[in-house]
């Protein structure tokens, strides 16, 4: 009889093995999908980690494009602030060089010009009338140089043509670029303070087939290192103009 029962408890084992290896199996599988599970938890841990980092990172690199963008618009109001200032500093210094040279440059203008003794109608010769100049400025003026002429006008003209006329000749005057504009020119200086002694004394010869003229004069000089001109313009009518001679309506202007 024990010989039965060790043979039935032989037979009944599983080959030997009692019931603590499934339990063992059951343990390890468990403790394997735990591991899994962690993993994969794990993971998706470390990509919602990922995400939050982007997340702040996109707002860190937003704000400091809109530091950048609010730099930027700072410095574009500062330069051009200064660029304001420099332009300003700029158009003052301009005003204030102008203002100096004005008030010390050469100034050349007219005196009067005289017609000593009334001319026949139609005169008979040649008619000279002079033209004075004077320097009103407080530098010399160099290279001064004059240029005359005279025009006929004819008694029933209109304004526009004797204004017309008048104009012509100061444009001319205004046109000369340069006091060496004629090798034979002869160039004096003009110094300030003038008076009748030693104001310069330009004269224009009318021609005596001249009944009614006007008289120009245009005086091109230096100063202060740039050209100037002053043109003048006289009006005279033989047999009935004497003494000082009146001004034109036009072509009388300096610079």
């Amino acid at each position: 009889m024990q010989d039965d029962r060790h043979d039935r408890q032989e037979r009944d084992a599983p080959n030997g093995e009692g019931p603590h290896p499934a339990n063992d199996r059951t343990r390890n599988e468990r403790a394997g999908l735990e591991t899994l599970i962690g993993e994969i938890l794990s993971e998706e841990d470390h990509q919602v980690a990922q995400r939050k980092l982007g997340a702040a990172q996109l707002r860190i690199a937003k704000s400091l494009n809109r530091i950048t963008a609010v730099g930027a618009i700072v410095g574009a109001v500062s330069s051009l602030g200064i660029i304001g200032s420099l332009v300003i500093t700029k158009i003052s210094a301009d005003d204030a060089h102008m203002a100096l040279v004005a008030a010390n440059r050469a100034w050349i203008s007219p005196v009067s010009a005289m017609l000593g003794a009334l001319p026949s109608a139609p005169p008979t010769e040649a008619i000279t009338v002079p033209v004075p100049f004077r320097n009103t400025g407080r530098e010399p003026a160099t290279d001064a140089s004059i240029v005359g002429g005279s025009d006929s006008i004819s008694t029933d003209a209109t304004y526009d043509q004797i204004h017309a006329k008048e104009r012509a000749f100061e444009d001319y005057c205004f046109s000369i670029s340069s006091t060496k504009r004629d090798a034979s020119a002869v160039s004096v200086v003009i110094f300030p303070e003038g008076s009748a002694t030693n104001d310069y004394g330009g004269s224009i010869t009318i021609k005596p087939d001249v009944i009614d003229w006007d008289v120009h004069a245009c005086v091109v000089y230096q100063t202060f290192g740039n050209v100037r001109h002053t043109s003048v313009c006289y009006y005279a009518q033989a047999g009935k103009t004497v003494g000082s001679l009146p001004f034109c309506d036009q072509g009388n202007r300096a610079d």
